[in-house]
């Protein structure tokens, strides 16, 4: 167990701001302007709506608070991907990162691009047949960005990072200031609508907002004095977090009946912007909104395309050897970037974004009960190996989590059968791979982590191909509607 002696080498210079900062920034995002209509869709209710966005918030403080554990006991690059293998081996770390190859990474960000095009098509009067030419776009310049190298990307990242934080708080102060609306809580209001989902799907939807506090666990070895700093750090920004999403949700009752904030999807928080500082300022509003979900887009291709290229790597899935290549140029995994942006564009012409979000968060949900379980799990296989960090509430906490897990990947087999019976069927299918490249590679040094330089710069490539994608899309879309 050397490897886990590799904690020592970590500087340890992050305190309660820096981790403070890290959850409330990997988190607040999108999911704060598109999922309120969602959860009020699932629940019928505004009181069930709220209290759907709390008990998401606990079951995400109980998975973080558990998670850490994990990530001070194995501080290597790769998170989840390591902290599977290292307690149930190398088939159920493999299962993971096919299950974020194939389902996880193309549905998120599938969804946000779904998110996108919705908000861009209403705040440019644009007819919904040209949404597949906005997301190619929106897909294609992000690619670019991210093939010319990292620091740009981080440059992106920044930007909309800074201003996600405009739309919200002016949606939120605004909202609970001039919403017109007579919004009855913590009583019957006589306002809801008729739902026949179960109450766990509305607990799923949120789950998407709340998603981002597992990377915490990825730096946890890198907290200085963990086992006080992460406990707050994750209380404190989740629960700022569950505070704010309620804020948002309340101002958006004022401004809608339950009825219309439900019809209008996507597109009810534009469409409150608008109501509240008119036609212009409403615009603006909505682009603050849209640089907050490309953002979100930038971010996850960046980091989820970094764990398909481990994947490849790994020489057990396929296509190892082209995914798992770096180009020159960038010093970037641009194949697996292309890969991520290929599949993610078919899933958001497939399916709905919501729908996309619920099958992103179900599937990797299940994989988070194992992660739960794994840190019971590995208080008996590693005993007395060192731990900066333990659950605080143990065993509590964990069970918490636990249960949390169970209850909406029961709620998503129950009301969704066939997309969650795909999802896990999906996942299964890794496992033949595995035995067969396994076997197949078994015994050979095989080449793969490559360098490759081509001839005409690969960002070049990119964009030629993205502006043709587009044009083809947009001619498609005029013909559809003359």
């Amino acid at each position: 167990m050397a490897d886990h002696n590799l904690e020592n080498n970590l500087r340890k210079d992050l305190g309660l701001v820096s981790a403070l900062s890290l959850v409330v920034g990997m988190v607040l995002g999108a999911g704060a302007f598109m999922k309120p209509p969602a959860v009020l869709e699932a629940t019928g209710d505004y009181n069930y709506a709220l209290l759907a966005w709390i008990i998401g918030g606990v079951f995400s403080i109980c998975g973080g608070l558990t998670l850490c554990e994990l990530g001070v006991m194995f501080p290597r690059t790769g998170g989840m991907l390591v902290y599977l293998e290292k307690i149930y081996g190398p088939k159920v770390s493999h299962l993971y990162g096919w299950m974020i190859t194939v389902i996880f990474a193309p549905s998120l960000v599938g969804a946000l691009v779904g998110y996108f095009s919705s908000v861009f098509c209403l705040l440019f009067s644009i007819n919904d047949t040209y949404r597949m030419a906005v997301s190619a776009g929106v897909l294609g310049f992000i690619a670019f960005i991210n093939a010319i190298g990292v620091r740009e990307a981080g440059y992106l990242q920044t930007i909309a990072t800074v201003c996600k934080l405009i739309p919200i708080l002016l949606l939120a102060i605004f909202g609970l200031w001039k919403g017109n609306g007579q919004v009855v809580l913590f009583t019957a209001s006589g306002q809801g609508i008729e739902s026949y989902a179960p109450f766990a799907v509305a607990i799923l939807a949120t789950l998407f907002a709340y998603d981002g506090w597992a990377q915490v666990a990825s730096v946890a070895g890198e907290i200085h004095n963990p086992s006080k700093v992460l406990p707050k750090a994750i209380i404190l920004g989740i629960v700022f977090l569950v505070i704010v999403y309620a804020c948002i949700n309340i101002a958006l009752f004022k401004i809608f009946p339950v009825q219309e904030m439900v019809s209008l999807g996507h597109d009810a928080s534009a469409v409150a912007s608008q109501r509240m500082f008119g036609h212009f300022g409403g615009n603006l509003v909505a682009v603050g909104i849209m640089v907050s979900i490309l953002g979100g887009i930038n971010g996850y291709v960046m980091t989820l395309s970094r764990t398909i290229f481990s994947m490849g790597e790994r020489g057990t899935i396929i296509g190892a050897r082209y995914l798992s290549s770096i180009d020159d140029d960038s010093r970037s995994p641009v194949n697996a970037i292309i890969v991520l942006i290929v599949f993610s564009f078919l899933y958001s012409t497939l399916l709905d974004a919501d729908r996309l979000s619920e099958i992103s968060m179900f599937a990797i949900w299940v994989f988070y009960l194992l992660t739960f379980i794994g840190v019971m799990i590995a208080r008996k296989k590693y005993p007395n190996e060192p731990r900066s960090y333990k659950v605080i509430g143990y065993p509590i906490i964990p069970i918490i989590a636990m249960l949390g897990a169970i209850y909406v990947i029961y709620g998503m087999l129950v009301y969704q059968t066939i997309n969650g019976i795909a999802s896990i069927v999906m996942t299964l299918i890794g496992l033949p791979l595995y035995y067969y490249y396994h076997g197949k590679n078994k015994n050979k040094n095989l080449s793969l982590g490559e360098m490759k330089k081509y001839k005409v710069k690969i960002r070049y490539t990119i964009a030629v191909s993205a502006i043709i994608i587009v044009a083809l899309l947009i001619i498609y879309g005029y013909m559809t509607i003359n």
